[in-house]
């Protein structure tokens, strides 16, 4: 996937910061987005497609951090900010709020720009007609991830209160006066342009655009989101009956960090700069953070080889991230970052099962995936919430370090998060399910000029 942003006669993609800054949804107008007659062929809106991929934000780290992935180690005060983003300080989150807001609106006013101007492109072969329906169906699902990722830092968990404020959807590019949405309707017109794009059939040999498989693994993403456990079974099954066991070895599962297209990736985003080498502080003295010693992973665990990276600190191996760290300290390059993968579809469904009571489907599914890596399966007769314990506490394990467990943690808000001493041999602190800030505060921009709605807990000043 191309990673320049492409001028094609007077495209601009980038969207005008001071405007964002002032105001973020009041998108400059579509004169200034983009020229109306520069995207007529299927190459152009390629092009423009292009650069929404490139533009889309990567916290990976950050939320990971907020969740319960790592703990400090001995150089973590050598950063205070972000110690102070692990130990939940409220001004680190006002900080980080607005710039995932603008981003994430960034991507969607390129899609919005690009998905008005799609009937201007012309097609003069059926593959040339193909692509405009594959670039159009790939628009709506990552326009769709955008709000779904909105959705999850700036609403409430969805059965706390469907009805309460979720984040603002834009209707065209350009400027809008508007309040939010309830967390139900964004839900709805997400599931909505997944459908339309589930409608194309379009396959891709490389890993950074949407594929019709994408989508059917997002529609099973937001079906567990909101809770609609039948839906997010339905779309799994399909991602599933595409799985290949051959993912799941050492060979398969070292190939996620690896630079070339694989097959085992469901999608992942295309990258050229180095990714995730903010934890680390040296390559001979080591990481900020490290991975939380209750998430150790047994001998057996092929996972064992590529996601974690011993390392000797403070006279003892330690055990850092793997993954993406490990490749920058074996000064190996990193060309994707990884979004959806097979295993995923595993997760969901199982746990899906399980809140739908349906304990033996869940424990066949998860066991089929657990034998294949080497993780003791979960023995027959099990209960229902000791399965769904074991298969939350290893799906945690599974996206070690790229920020799913703290979405996972919002959503179920079922236990205390708690928060960790170097090297995790103490608890220093615990934030409850129900505290504010997992819901983090709308930009100012947002709620003083636009006058949208403030989360709980947060100043309005």
């Amino acid at each position: 996937m191309k990673q320049s942003i492409l001028k094609i006669k007077s495209i601009s993609v980038g969207l005008c910061l001071a405007s964002l800054y002032a105001c973020s949804l009041n998108i400059p107008p579509q004169d200034q987005f983009s020229d109306p007659d520069a995207i007529t062929n299927v190459t152009n809106a390629r092009s423009l497609l292009a650069s929404a991929y490139s533009s889309f934000p990567h916290y990976e780290y950050e939320f990971s951090l907020l969740g319960n992935d790592f703990v400090p180690t001995s150089l973590s005060i050598k950063d205070v900010s972000v110690l102070n983003l692990y130990n939940w300080n409220d001004k680190e989150i006002s900080k980080l709020a607005p710039t995932l807001w603008i981003d994430y609106y960034n991507v969607i006013a390129q899609c919005d720009g690009l998905l008005e101007r799609m009937n201007s492109v012309k097609t003069e072969t059926t593959n040339e007609e193909k692509e405009k329906l594959a670039i159009t169906s790939e628009a709506k699902t990552l326009k769709a991830l955008c709000y779904l990722q909105l959705l999850r830092i700036f609403a409430p968990a969805y059965d706390v209160n469907p009805d309460a404020p979720g984040v603002i959807l834009k209707s065209q590019l350009g400027i809008e006066s508007k309040q939010r949405s309830s967390i139900r309707e964004c839900v709805v017109k997400i599931k909505e342009w997944l459908t339309d794009a589930a409608q194309v059939n379009n396959t891709s040999s490389r890993n950074g655009w949407c594929s019709q498989d994408a989508v059917q693994y997002l529609l099973a993403d937001l079906a567990l989101y909101s809770g609609d456990y039948q839906g997010a079974i339905d779309a799994g099954a399909k991602i599933l009956a595409k799985s290949n066991d051959a993912y799941f070895t050492v060979e398969g599962i070292n190939s996620l960090w690896a630079t070339n297209s694989y097959s085992g990736r469901i999608f992942a985003f295309n990258i050229t700069s180095t990714y995730y080498a903010s934890i680390q502080y040296s390559v001979q003295e080591g990481d900020y953070f490290m991975i939380n010693p209750q998430l150790s992973f047994c001998s057996s665990d092929v996972r064992k080889d590529s996601f974690v990276y011993p390392f000797l600190m403070n006279g003892s191996v330690r055990e850092l991230l793997g993954k993406y760290n490990r490749c920058n300290k074996l000064n190996q390059p990193t060309a994707y970052i990884n979004i959806m993968r097979y295993a995923g579809a595993y997760y969901i469904v199982s746990e899906a099962y399980c809140r739908r009571g349906d304990t033996e489907a869940a424990r066949t599914l998860i066991n089929h995936y657990w034998h294949c890596i080497g993780v003791a399966e979960a023995p027959s007769g099990i209960s229902n919430k000791a399965l769904l314990d074991l298969i939350m506490v290893d799906k945690q394990r599974e996206f070690i370090g790229e920020g799913v467990n703290f979405f996972d943690l919002k959503r179920t808000h079922s236990v205390d998060l708690k928060r960790q001493s170097q090297w995790g041999n103490g608890i220093v602190g615990s934030v409850s399910p129900d505290d504010y800030r997992w819901t983090f505060p709308i930009p100012v921009s947002e709620y003083r000029f636009n006058k949208v709605e403030q989360n709980p807990g947060w100043s309005s000043n």
